[in-house]
């Protein structure tokens, strides 16, 4: 995999990020619940490409933090937030251990640290609108 911008591995990879972040958005905020199945069975598959991707890499790119790292901030950061509010089991270290060992490298880089938004006030938010979620079946 490469960072280049341009290449078809960077496509490829953003393609499927944004595909993640959609049905792993609508795992969390939809109520039907065979709609919910299907999202999260597509959240794998994407989460699934990812981890045959980074493989022993500590990046994406290898050894630095690039360009495909800085947009699967998504994985790193928001899906952990969205597992702990749910409860739905989405990126764990035993369905997809390099991928969980990448998000912890991302997330602790130094420069992503000081980037990322604090976790609290953005936990409380999105804890409250799944609360209102489940209030509203």
């Amino acid at each position: 995999m490469t960072c280049q911008v341009g290449t078809s591995a960077f496509v490829d990879s953003s393609e499927r990020e944004i595909k993640i972040v959609g049905v792993s958005w609508k795992s969390v905020f939809t109520v039907d619940e065979k709609e919910r199945e299907k999202n999260v069975a597509e959240t794998y598959e994407g989460l699934q490409f990812l981890e045959n991707e980074i493989k022993e890499k500590k990046f994406f790119g290898g050894e630095e933090l690039g360009l495909v790292d800085i947009t699967a901030v998504y994985v790193a950061y928001w899906i952990p937030l969205v597992q702990e509010i749910t409860g739905l089991e989405l990126l764990t270290t035993e369905k997809f251990p390099n991928l969980y060992r990448w998000t912890q490298e991302f997330v602790n880089h130094p420069i992503v640290k000081e980037s990322l938004p604090p976790r609290d006030p953005v936990f409380a938010f999105f804890k409250g609108r799944y609360e209102g979620l489940l209030a509203s079946k």
